[in-house]
């Protein structure tokens, strides 16, 4: 996948689940920044892509900010690849590789740009009106009712646990 589809699939990750944009965008691209940027060149779609690696560092951060970025890499990047020919690793460049719906899409085709753009139309359009209330404490009802202040509602309107 194109570094534009990830944003655009990371940033309507964000707006679904009301997340940090910034930290979610960050974390769409960041498996291929941090390719990137190591010392020693590490093979494309190698360790950095590694779903072991990131959903085993969700849970140990899911109480800080950098939550918001790891869910960036797990939904805007990884599941993105995984949709790709050549899909994601379990562990590293030479493990296993999972993909979804039979890893049909090529980087950078029409069909890539499609998918993206559909992620977004339904995130931002269809569901731009919508809010999730998952932590079953009714944040939309007590902020109507003038019980809690706006801020308060934004802050957990999201929150799980």
């Amino acid at each position: 996948m194109t570094w534009a589809s990830h944003i655009i699939v990371g940033s309507a990750t964000a707006k679904v689940f009301g997340l940090n944009y910034i930290l979610t965008t960050l974390g769409a691209i960041l498996p291929d920044l941090a390719e990137m940027i190591t010392p020693k060149r590490v093979q494309h779609r190698g360790v950095t892509h590694s779903v072991a690696l990131w959903v085993a560092a969700l849970p140990l951060l899911w109480s800080t900010p950098v939550r918001d970025c790891i869910i960036g890499v797990i939904i805007g990047h990884l599941l993105m690849d995984s949709l790709t020919v050549m899909g994601v690793p379990v562990l590293d460049e030479n493990s296993r590789r999972i993909t979804v719906l039979g890893g049909r899409l090529r980087t950078a085709s029409a069909g890539e740009f499609a998918v993206s753009g559909i992620i977004a139309f339904i995130a931002f359009v269809v569901m731009g009106s919508f809010t999730l209330d998952t932590s079953r404490r009714n944040w939309k009802a007590l902020h109507e009712q003038k019980v809690i202040d706006s801020k308060e509602y934004h802050e957990n309107r999201f929150k799980v646990f």
